[in-house]
């Protein structure tokens, strides 16, 4: 923090009682800025509910979408020594904070799957909001009616896999870095009774690959697979019905087609029926269900 040379000192009092984060339970990482260039924040001032919270991370524009990671265990989130410089005589000069660094480990589904993907966000500008033991969502709060993710050095984001040993689990340990803009004197915290759900809950998408089959003028089949499962399986979406898709022709007239049935005939294959179409047409396939992320699926009709 840099001097400012018409305060002498700043106030010292404070009320009875005042808001102090407790140890992360949990992260969510956030794009530092979405695709127009602007920051991503909470407004501070809109109606925190579950709604809110669902948008954000069902949101269409992954450049605004929130990424909440596993629970998190053995939670280190220190600020380092300061960095002066010794002179002869004995007296030192303060130059500046030390960096606040991070580690911590996840156990739940500790997938090599899931370590890939956090990999991945090294190649975005990474911010992080935490989540702590009580509910609580901190960030930084130097902007009035916004609370900000704290911003990372993503060049220090990593994410490390640790196998499972005859005495300890598999884990995901994560270290990185707070960027150096980050100050201290400005995290802020929006309580838990501020919010109407509990946030410490919050679980990120499902990414869904979709292949379509035996296709005809009438129907067609979909099988639905996840990220996860073994190499020679991936794991089956399973339970969804009619109103978690939507059905649509992209050409030659665009427009939306009611679904007239969907089975799961087996998990994770859902056969459909639909009005009569006509040869050559192609349509669209889309996930609608929250909670999951599918690439949408072109179907041309024989």
């Amino acid at each position: 923090m840099a001097c400012d040379c018409n305060v002498v000192f700043g106030n010292t009092g404070t009320p009875d009682c005042v808001s102090i984060g407790s140890v992360t339970y949990r992260l969510i990482g956030v794009p530092t800025y979405d695709s127009t260039g602007v920051r991503n924040f909470i407004d501070t001032t809109t109606t925190l509910d579950s709604a809110y919270f669902s948008a954000l991370i069902n949101q269409s524009d992954s450049s605004k979408r929130w990424y909440p990671l596993p629970v998190m265990k053995n939670v280190e989130d220190l600020r380092g020594e300061d960095l002066t410089e010794s002179f002869n005589d004995g007296s030192t000069a303060f130059i500046q904070e030390g960096s606040r660094t991070f580690t911590g480990i996840a156990i739940k589904n500790p997938s090599p799957v899931l370590l890939g993907k956090m990999k991945s966000w090294r190649c975005s500008q990474i911010s992080v909001f935490v989540i702590d033991t009580d509910g609580n969502i901190l960030g930084n709060g130097a902007t009035a009616d916004k609370l900000y993710p704290f911003e990372l050095d993503s060049e220090t984001w990593s994410p490390k896999y640790m196998k499972t040993t005859d005495t300890t689990v598999a884990k995901i340990q994560l270290d990185y870095t707070y960027a150096k803009s980050e100050n201290d004197e400005d995290i802020r915290m929006i309580a838990a009774d501020e919010t109407s759900i509990d946030v410490k809950t919050l679980e990120g998408l499902q990414d869904v690959t979709c292949v379509i089959s035996s296709i005809t003028t009438t129907s067609f089949t979909a099988t639905l697979t996840g990220s996860y499962g073994t190499a020679v399986a991936k794991n089956k979406i399973k339970g969804l019905v009619l109103a978690d898709f939507d059905l649509n022709e992209l050409t030659p007239t665009p427009g939306a087609i009611v679904i007239t049935s969907v089975t799961e005939s087996a998990d994770g294959v859902y056969d459909f029926v639909t009005p009569t179409a006509t040869s050559a047409d192609v349509d669209t396939l889309d996930l609608v269900k929250v909670g999951f992320e599918m690439a949408q699926a072109t179907i041309t009709i024989p």
